[in-house]
């Protein structure tokens, strides 16, 4: 229970919310449900590159970093795959979403350079 009065009220339970509503609150906070959508919509990514693209190469170059406002954003490495996966970013859009709950649904793809984890040496 979570206190919601002030302190030294005569009856203390009026002071106290019931568990429930408190950890109501607390899941709406953390958001669970969006980044539930956006796992869903991330493990969906990999099936419907795979489909589309005919192979695993897709795969191997591309890495979902979530979902936002609706927006699956994907880092993508190479200008070629980035203009390859442009041209099949509505095929790969419908295959998702036919998968996906509706409230899951993606409502579009950004496609961004992949960020190199190499490290220059000097």
């Amino acid at each position: 229970m979570r206190r919601t009065g002030s302190k030294g009220r005569a009856g203390a339970e009026e002071g106290f919310s019931p568990v429930a509503i408190v950890l109501d609150n607390v899941l709406l906070a953390l958001k669970l449900e969006t980044r539930f959508a956006a796992a869903e919509a991330t493990e969906r990514w990999a099936n419907a590159v795979g489909r589309e693209t005919g192979g695993p190469e897709a795969l191997a170059r591309t890495h979902c970093v979530g979902v936002r406002d609706g927006e699956l954003l994907v880092e993508v490495q190479g200008a070629t795959w980035m203009g390859h996966l442009a041209v099949l970013r509505q095929g790969i859009l419908e295959r998702m979403n036919r998968e996906l709950q509706p409230e899951q649904r993606i409502r579009a793809i950004r496609f961004v350079p992949k960020r190199s984890k190499e490290v220059r040496k000097r």
